[in-house]
């Protein structure tokens, strides 16, 4: 007699092609839920999980409503009913100006109520805008203006004029010193692309489509979506050129657009005939052409059989855009991205907080108390900055950053300098520093500090990393020597695990407990070295171009981080580096 075993199987994929990489060329549309009120020729701001559509025609009315991601709520109304106006910021810090009748009032939205605040210069509609409450931007408009206003939180002031004048155009970006203005009319319909850094518009690479009325991305100057405009054609731009992706279910225009970069967001209402419905945009959708960690595949063209994997233990740093304000011992949003992170205070007590946004630093609002040697945790959205010293001695001050400003919230318990920091605005840690040196760890539950169990070791000017206050790296820094010592903290306790290569203290670091590099430091020499974190062990991988210590900041992952500013030992340094793994595709070689 015979005896079966049962095979058990696992699909693979076969595939003419290689999958394409995740990002907004990958890009898919889907239905999200609809306005209460259909509407066209309003504007939008926030995210795509908390987005505002504000005004629309039908005649030009003052209706507000607010998206959860899910469905659409209405709230409290502008003050002045409009349509073709343009808005910015969040869904609890907005802006609106402009509209029909070319009208030049202006408002404000708290997460509350509108209030009206200083006009426009010149009263407009059909006109470009982007920024948030306190640093904003208002370009072209009707009648075919080239003209620009910068707003400063209280009163607007002409600027440089566009190269091109035009109405009916888009506009993204984070503030009033860099914008993207793109498409519009001229007439006839304009594919011409514009940025702004502060002083003047330059021409960049243009639209594959000309069209007017489209909706911007609700995005930065270098990542944002060109949507719709008279049709259902999609634009993204990574910074120096527009790629044609994935089109909207419906043709569009006069619609309202929200998001974040060119990877998530929304497409709301529009149309010659008024309508409610809501498009979502996510870039790297999940499905049979698009790149996945760990995917194993035939390649039926090739054939051979493929695993996508990231190439742990490489990388390599390239430069990134400069501080506005050279410094060190800054508090940086450590789990923000290569394109989205905040540094804020710093060497010399400043208060002055940045934001970096893939290539340049926009300075935003400052923290209330200027400081040095702080930490902070979170993301360039959502952000804490706890600790550090000024000329009143150590501090155990805690600020908030909302996206638009700095809130003082619940004090550490111990003032205290040179510790570090780890997790968000609601799970943040904070351990280690001075005062004297310490062990304490302090656990954030986004309203109080709550003192829990101490690191193994007590040191200063050590690095942290890690995704909230139950997961953290404790790493290096100096015990008074230069120590190498590796912590792990899970929610309870802290646990010795293996070394770094190199000892060293006043270093950086990013990523997670079980995926982390740190890089820099001090030896006593000043060092370049970038080590890798595979949750077991430490890899020296590609140095830094500049070697330094007291870094403003460390922030993103273990294959996408930045390195910003620090200490050459006699200057602060304004030079940010943005670290990166590759991908790859590797042959599986078969075997008999």
């Amino acid at each position: 007699m015979t005896d079966f075993k049962a095979i058990k199987g696992f699909n693979v994929k076969s595939l003419t092609t290689d999958p394409l990489g995740a990002g907004a060329p990958n890009g898919v549309w889907s239905s999200g839920g609809a306005l209460n009120t259909g509407g066209s020729n309003n504007s939008g701001l926030g995210s795509q999980t908390a987005a505002i559509a504000v005004g629309r025609s039908g005649p030009a009315t003052d209706l507000v409503e607010l998206y959860n991601g899910t469905s659409w709520s209405e709230i409290a109304e502008i003050n002045t009913g409009r349509l073709y106006t343009a808005s910015a910021g969040t869904s609890t810090a907005g802006i609106t100006f402009g509209g029909v009748p070319n009208i030049a009032k202006t408002e404000t939205w708290d997460g509350t109520s509108w209030t009206e605040v200083a006009d426009l210069t010149t009263g407009r509609s059909g006109l470009g805008g982007c920024g948030t409450t306190t640093s904003a931007l208002a370009f072209g408009g009707i009648s075919k203006t080239a003209k620009t206003e910068t707003w400063d939180g209280t009163s607007w002031a002409e600027v440089a004029d566009l190269n091109t004048a035009r109405i009916d155009l888009s506009g993204s970006g984070i503030s009033s010193t860099s914008a993207l203005a793109f498409g519009g009319g001229t007439p006839p319909a304009s594919n011409t692309t514009e940025t702004w850094d502060g002083t003047s518009w330059t021409e960049v690479n243009e639209l594959n489509t000309a069209r007017t009325e489209g909706g911007a991305g609700g995005g930065t100057a270098t990542a944002t979506l060109m949507i719709g405009g008279g049709s259902a054609v999609t634009e993204a731009w990574d910074g120096t050129n527009w790629t044609t992706v994935a089109s909207m279910a419906k043709a569009r225009s006069n619609n309202a657009t929200a998001g974040l970069g060119n990877t998530a967001n929304l497409s709301i209402g529009a149309g010659a005939s008024p309508n409610a419905a809501t498009e979502h945009f996510t870039s790297g959708a999940i499905g049979d052409t698009i790149k996945n960690e760990g995917q194993v595949y035939y390649n039926s063209t090739a054939g051979t059989m493929n695993i996508t994997a990231i190439v742990y233990g490489t990388g390599a740093w390239a430069s990134g855009g400069d501080l506005n304000t050279a410094r060190s011992d800054s508090g940086a949003s450590i789990n923000g991205t290569q394109s989205s992170s905040l540094v804020a205070g710093g060497g010399g007590s400043v208060a002055i907080a940045e934001l970096y946004n893939g290539s340049s630093w926009t300075e935003v609002a400052d923290l209330n108390t200027g400081r040095q040697v702080l930490a902070g945790a979170g993301t360039a959205a959502a952000m804490i900055a706890f600790g550090g010293e000024n000329p009143s001695g150590n501090l155990a001050l805690n600020e908030i950053w909302n996206g638009s400003g700095w809130t003082e919230v619940g004090d550490l318990n111990s003032a205290r300098y040179f510790l570090a920091g780890s997790g968000t605005s609601t799970s943040g840690l904070a351990f280690g520093g001075d005062n004297p040196r310490s062990a304490e760890t302090e656990s954030w539950d986004g309203s109080s500090w709550t003192e829990v169990a101490d690191l193994n070791t007590s040191r200063l000017a050590l690095a942290g990393c890690g995704a909230s206050n139950t997961s953290a790296l404790a790493i290096g820094g100096d015990v008074p020597a230069r120590t190498n010592k590796t912590e792990s903290w899970d929610g309870s306790s802290w646990t010795e695990l293996n070394n770094l290569n190199t000892a060293r203290s006043r270093l950086a670091a990013a990523g997670s407990v079980t995926s982390a590099i740190a890089f820099g430091g001090f030896q006593p020499a000043l060092t370049a070295l970038t080590e890798s974190w595979n949750g077991t062990s430490w890899t020296e991988v590609a140095d830094l171009a500049t070697a330094r210590r007291n870094f403003s900041g460390g922030t993103g992952s273990s294959l996408s981080a930045l390195a910003i500013g620090g200490s050459n030992g006699s200057s602060a340094l304004a030079a940010t580096e943005e670290w990166t793994v590759p991908e790859s595709v590797t042959n599986l070689v078969m075997s008999d």
